[in-house]
């Protein structure tokens, strides 16, 4: 199994994978590492495609910051794709089968799955501001519109034409952003209770934080960061101002289950993924 991202070497999954594959009845998988710059050309998402074609032993993949690049860059090498893939323009998983490559867009379910237990009394009514509109922050405004009733949902990002390709699938509000400042303004304007999701990569894949040391939480806000290594400054910002931060362990965790189970073709039971939990535990 591949994985396709940015630093992969730093991944909990390397220590998890072995156990989970064991766990789940494919003792012995391998997983192999593909990192690829975030502002790398087309030609290096082709090529990590390429290769998971051409490599008789490999089953599929697994992809986290290039999932909208995999799509924009490289779909025709794709034999075929789910519905959530080709309608949010993103993949997720690749499930390799003889010659075909079937493109997958899991984040919808993961992001549900993990927002179930950040926010256990669903449906979720109140705002949302999610910094950033890759591919997974995209997937958890479907899902919130999909099986929530979100008052008010806003999207940022720091690219205008990457928020035109989106303004078909999701009725969030749409806020063009230049700078952390302009993320500080957007957070002033929230309620209490509202939702703030770190969708943005920095932390992790990038430094920094998409908001700046003054920004202020409304009381009793919910901080999520997609992210659960890297610096994580998001997170301290809110910790700080006594704002509950919850990092992306269990986002991370639903993920890879789900797309393990997809790649290797084993049933992901509520059994299974509970002993699967336990057994990332010690990370």
């Amino acid at each position: 199994m591949y994985f396709i991202g940015v630093t992969t070497a730093s991944s909990s999954i390397h220590r998890i994978f072995p156990r989970w594959t064991e766990l789940s009845g494919v003792a012995g998988a391998a997983l192999i590492g593909v990192d690829i710059p975030v502002d790398a050309p087309p030609e290096a998402c082709r090529a990590a495609v390429g290769r998971l074609r051409d490599d008789p032993s490999a089953e599929g993949a697994l992809v986290t910051t290039h999932k909208v690049a995999l799509w924009r860059h490289a779909r025709d090498l794709f034999t075929g794709f789910d519905a959530d893939a080709a309608a949010l323009g993103e993949i997720s998983c690749v499930v390799k089968r003889g010659d075909r490559l079937t493109g997958l867009g899991i984040d919808t379910l993961t992001a549900g799955l993990a927002l179930r237990e950040i926010l256990p009394d669903a449906p979720f009514h109140g705002h949302a501001l999610i910094l950033g509109a890759g591919g997974a922050a995209v997937a958890l405004a479907v899902h919130l519109y999909r099986d929530h009733q979100p008052a008010e949902l806003t999207l940022t990002d720091i690219s205008a034409a990457r928020l035109e390709q989106i303004r078909r699938l999701t009725p969030a509000r749409l806020r063009l952003i230049s700078r952390p400042e302009d993320h500080d303004r957007l957070l002033a304007t929230l309620p209490p209770a509202s939702l703030v999701v770190n969708a943005t990569g920095m932390g992790k894949d990038r430094p920094g934080s998409p908001l700046t040391a003054a920004a202020r939480f409304p009381a009793e806000a919910v901080a999520w960061d997609f992210n659960y290594r890297g610096e994580l400054v998001f997170l301290d910002y809110a910790r700080a101002q006594g704002i509950r931060a919850v990092d992306g362990w269990s986002y991370f965790l639903h993920g890879w289950s789900q797309i393990l189970s997809r790649v290797f073709g084993f049933d992901l039971t509520p059994d299974l993924f509970a002993a699967m939990r336990e057994a990332a535990l010690s990370r």
